[in-house]
């Protein structure tokens, strides 16, 4: 027995000493110490090696051979230097492995031999530039293998044909030109195929022969000017195509027509100047369709037709200059969520679709130079809403839904907010009001200034204006070091429109004081004039021989006025003592006739 145990090789007797002395005394004291070695959120012992800086070998020697999930990865900064050999045999019960970020360059033969309980395998981030049958060798029961991020050039016919039970495989983001045929031999249970991010020239068709069972396939930013639709044909079971961000310039009316069971089509990102009448028609089942940041100029009335389970559709950057509301009757009944946003319309003729569309309770209307809203121009149903990008100036609570939960509000034209404004939006679920123009004075954010310590909304909004507080968060301002209005700068344009404004109120202004003061002048003569023929009048009637002498105006002799001499000895000849006596003779009694004013 002594010598049985002699011949052991060293490395095996310190595995069986540490295994030995964890059992005994813990998983703690198998734990490297770079790692860490605590539960996941469903209970399973995991083991993550994140601080980077790792070079061969892996310390397997030192972790719980229990261990049931190994993460390995590093930092950008500190990266690891690794192999992936046959050093994991010892985990019967792992079930999970990622090693990332880990310049990891091949995977050796039967690197993952006799580990039965392995279900998810993730190389992701790593220098891998090519896979062959045998690196997957043991690995009967995997469910998801992970290579994204690496250097794959080409597969080869059957290189996974190993992986049986295998339901999802990605190789994102890959220097793959060309899927060989037989690439996916013998992987019948694959659902999932992600093979966005690589530059196709095409796909052919033969490499899906072995696939009939797939339901998503995943092929963004690959430079794909057309799709064989033999491949839908196929696919019978695809339920996710997403071909958004290639090339492809034209769709066929009957290019769907074999996928019956399409839940989800994103096209976006693509060139379609036009979507032909009836393209869609055999996707009943359809419930989210993107056309987004295409070439699109128009939507024809039977475009949508039969989409009668479609419950999102995104339009938004488009080329469109108007809506056909009878295009959009065909989705009336289930569409939920619309987004128009970045095409040239009219607020006339948006309300159109929204009046059809009765059911869409999201709504997005962003970067459309929207610059003010009516009241109640929002149905009542509407509970999320995307202004952003736009260029609203002001806000009031009448122009939004009472229903309300979610308002983009975020790089549009905003200076200040109202107290009514402030109080409706701390209503709302979520607000998105950053990067408006915020101008830190007081006939601008007098009631921000008031509520920003109240609400949560203000948080990462700052100053704009005035140049002294440019940056400042709105929350930390302090009322004394808030100006008043006068000193907002403005830009070009602000500058231009302001100086029109200027010059037509200067106009205005000139045009209103000319004609005020010739009414003045007018009503002044006027009035004057009649109160000298009153005087006069009165004057003559009261006292006739104290009236003027009028031919002493057209006298030759000067006159001479000696202010206020004149004026005094003026008002003492209006009563004296003979004419109070004389009137008193005449039965007038405490009374005194004032002439001459």
């Amino acid at each position: 027995m002594l010598l049985s145990c002699r011949r052991l090789h060293l490395p095996s007797l310190i595995v069986i000493w540490l295994v030995c002395s964890g059992v005994a005394g813990g998983t703690s004291q198998l734990c490297p110490a770079s790692c860490t070695c605590k539960p996941s959120d469903k209970g399973k012992r995991r083991i993550t090696c994140l601080a980077g800086g790792l070079s061969d070998p892996i310390p397997t020697g030192q972790m719980d051979p229990r261990t049931e999930i190994l993460e390995i990865s590093a930092p950008e900064d500190r990266k690891n230097w690794l192999s992936v050999t046959s050093i994991f045999q010892h985990f019967k019960q792992l079930e999970e492995l990622h090693i990332s970020n880990s310049n990891v360059n091949q995977i050796s033969m039967h690197a993952f031999w006799g580990l039965p309980s392995l279900q998810v395998l993730s190389l992701s981030l790593n220098n891998i530039s090519a896979v062959f049958d045998h690196n997957f060798r043991g690995l009967a029961n995997l469910v998801e293998l992970n290579l994204d991020d690496n250097r794959l050039v080409a597969i080869q016919s059957g290189s996974f044909k190993h992986l049986t039970e295998l339901h999802v495989l990605s190789m994102q983001r890959n220097k793959l030109r060309e899927l060989m045929p037989k690439a996916f031999l013998k992987l019948a249970k694959l659902h999932t195929l992600k093979i966005s991010g690589n530059q196709f020239e095409e796909l052919d068709p033969e490499a899906f022969k072995d696939i009939p069972e797939l339901r998503t396939l995943e092929c963004r930013h690959c430079g794909l000017p057309r799709i064989n639709t033999q491949i839908y044909h196929l696919l019978p079971y695809l339920t996710h195509l997403d071909l958004g961000y290639n090339a492809i310039q034209f769709l066929y009316h009957d290019e769907f027509q074999d996928l019956r069971r399409l839940h989800s089509l994103k096209l976006d990102g693509n060139l379609f100047p036009v979507i032909l009448e009836n393209t869609f028609v055999h996707q009943q089942q359809l419930k989210y369709l993107s056309l987004a940041w295409n070439w699109i100029a128009k939507i024809p009335e039977t475009a949508l037709k039969n989409l009668t389970s479609l419950i999102e559709l995104d339009l938004s950057y488009n080329k469109l200059y108007k809506l056909d509301s009878v295009a959009f009757s065909h989705v009336a009944a289930t569409l939920q969520k619309l987004d128009i946003s970045g095409n040239k319309f009219k607020l006339d003729v948006i309300k159109p679709v929204l009046d059809t569309v009765a059911g869409v309770w999201d709504l997005g209307l962003a970067q459309m130079q929207i610059g003010s809203l009516p009241a109640s121009f929002f149905p009542e149903r509407i509970r999320r809403l995307n202004l952003s990008r736009n260029n609203i100036t002001r806000i009031l609570p009448d122009m939004f839904p009472r229903q309300l939960e979610l308002l983009d509000l975020s790089s549009n034209k905003l200076k200040g907010l109202n107290a009514s404004a402030v109080l409706f939006l701390q209503t709302l679920e979520v607000v998105n009001i950053h990067h408006n123009p915020w101008t830190c004075e007081l006939c601008h954010i007098s009631d921000i200034y008031f509520h920003a310590n109240k609400t949560n909304l203000f948080t990462n909004a700052t100053c704009a204006f005035p140049s002294a507080l440019k940056g400042k968060p709105l929350v930390k301002l302090n009322l004394e070091e808030i100006p008043p209005c006068g000193g907002i700068e403005y830009t070009e344009e602000d500058f231009e429109a302001t100086s029109k404004r200027g010059l037509f109120i200067g106009f205005l202004c000139i045009v209103t004081f000319a004609v005020s003061s010739v009414i003045f002048v007018v009503c002044s003569c006027v009035k004057r004039h009649n109160q000298n023929a009153a005087r006069r009048d009165k004057r003559t009637a009261e006292c006739p021989e104290n009236s003027i002498d009028h031919s002493a105006v057209f006298s030759k002799s000067p006159i001479s006025f000696q202010f206020p001499l004149d004026l005094m000895e003026r008002k003492l000849s209006v009563a004296t003592i003979g004419d109070i006596k004389r009137d008193e003779r005449q039965g007038m009694s405490n009374g005194s006739v004032v002439t001459g004013l």
